[in-house]
């Protein structure tokens, strides 16, 4: 009985409309176990995903790392129709994700965080552990809390300016390590 309904399970999710945009036919990321992917994602280059996270209809930027059990783009309901259930929707899955849920280049994303539809996270942000995400993250901003609130900015405008000339994300990994190598001797950022 037990081998029966985890048969039906697994075939719930191994029939779901599941796909990942990539940029070449090998994966240039790392999704851990127990990661759900549903709808159409796009996940840029050296993007860690951790282990039991759940991703629906979400485009992910290049070397973001995204811990254990984050919820980003789950579906919303309508809480203004008669009922909340969607299984009154005439199209539930595109009525649960119409927002676009955007997360930019380098962000952090720490454990347990829920990140609701329609929101943008800029390039570079930091989300605090245990956060929920309900409205826009500026670049290089740090947020944290329920609902999440800022906390403080990561750099200096004059370091941010100086980053966001370099996009040192848009790199391939071997480029990027030497532009990082290149920023760091400008004494601007912690080294180990």
């Amino acid at each position: 009985m037990i081998k029966k309904i985890a048969k039906k399970i697994k075939s719930l999710f191994t029939k779901s409309k599941t796909k990942v945009v990539v940029e070449d036919e090998k994966l240039p990321y790392t999704i851990m176990s127990g990661a759900i992917l549903s709808g159409i994602n796009t996940i840029g280059d050296n993007t860690y995903i951790g282990f039991n996270c759940n991703i629906t209809e979400s485009k992910i930027g290049r070397y973001c790392s995204i811990a254990n059990n984050v919820s980003i783009g789950i579906g919303e309901h309508k809480i203004n129709r008669v009922s909340t259930s969607s299984i009154f929707y005439k199209k539930p899955f595109e009525t649960l994700t119409e927002k676009d849920c955007i997360i930019g280049n380098d962000v952090w994303i720490g454990s347990n965080v829920v990140v609701r539809r329609g929101v943008e996270i800029g390039d570079g942000a930091i989300i605090g552990a245990n956060s929920f995400v309900n409205k826009n993250v500026k670049e290089f901003e740090i947020v944290g809390g329920v609902p999440s609130k800022h906390i403080r900015m990561r750099f200096n405008e004059e370091t941010i300016i100086t980053l966001k000339k370099s996009k040192w994300w848009l790199l391939d990994l071997e480029k990027a390590k030497r532009k990082i190598l290149e920023l760091e001797k400008t004494n601007l950022f912690d080294i180990d």
